[in-house]
């Protein structure tokens, strides 16, 4: 029977795991809703479309800190359970464990 520690740290490690993720996705939809922005002013789009694409990018915008919030919680208490359970340290999952921490560490200073 597998040890109840490794299955809490893969529960861990896929909450930043996709904590990571849809951080990263946001900041990239800003980026993207903002191109799309200029291309409609470009373009002479109506006023009422540029607001409309206005308040898309600012909710874009409101999510990257709620997200980053979120990811650097769980950073944290996974980087707490790999130094409590520094025993596991030969198992796949520990690894693994670790390298989504350092994919997150990373997202976190983007």
């Amino acid at each position: 029977m597998t040890d109840p520690r490794i299955r809490q740290l893969v529960i861990k490690s896929g909450v930043v795991r996709r904590l990571t993720r849809e951080k990263y996705c946001y900041a990239k939809e800003v980026v993207t809703e903002q191109a799309r922005m200029e291309k409609l002013r470009g373009d002479g789009a109506d006023d009422h479309v540029l607001r409309k694409q206005e308040e898309v990018i600012q909710e874009c915008i409101m999510m990257v800190p709620d997200s980053k919030r979120r990811l650097q919680k769980e950073y944290e208490v996974l980087e707490k359970y790999l130094a409590d359970e520094q025993d596991l340290q030969e198992t796949e999952a520990y690894t693994k464990a670790a390298e989504i921490l350092k994919a997150a560490k990373a997202e976190l200073e983007a």
